[in-house]
């Protein structure tokens, strides 16, 4: 039994003083999220019950381009400002839920700024006209860079701006 405590004290001193990447910060389930290069911010729902981010979407088309898929697509941030996207993807994810068919959705990879990290993630690209926020950031995100406080929402007014 002394053995196991000694462990236990043991690997509790490596992982408090193992370098991490990044500090997380607390936020709320509803946050500001910037999209950088598209110079765009928008409302999004951190859902840590999902795996993925979701991002609302208008004007989807797909095309070829030098024999590769590429997607066109427009974003709506806040303050009336759009951006056309052009990415390059040939990547589908399958979508399941209980209650309705299975549906496939284009992913591609942008950066964002959420609680002031800033790294690039997959998003699936579909309508959320309907949904409270545009853009749902799943645990793929979140993992080791963002504390979702669900009780509390914008908690960071500017998405890019580190701490509180």
């Amino acid at each position: 039994m002394p053995g196991r405590l000694l462990l236990g004290l043991a690997m509790a001193a490596l992982w408090t003083t193992a370098p991490h990447a990044e500090t997380p910060a607390v936020a709320g389930w509803l946050e500001h999220v910037a999209f950088p290069d598209q110079d765009l911010v928008m409302v999004a729902k951190l859902d840590t019950g999902a795996d993925s981010s979701s991002l609302n979407v208008t004007g989807l088309e797909r095309f070829k381009r030098q024999g590769k898929t590429w997607y066109r697509f427009t974003l709506h941030g806040e303050g009336g400002k759009t951006a056309t996207v052009e990415q390059e993807s040939d990547r589908i994810a399958r979508i399941m839920r209980a209650e309705v068919e299975d549906t496939r959705r284009p992913i591609v990879r942008l950066k964002i700024c959420l609680a002031g990290h800033v790294a690039e993630t997959d998003f699936t690209l579909t309508d959320r006209s309907d949904r409270r926020a545009a853009v749902l950031i799943g645990r793929r995100f979140l993992a080791e860079r963002v504390l979702v406080d669900s009780g509390r929402k914008h908690l960071f007014p500017k998405p890019c701006e580190a701490g509180k």
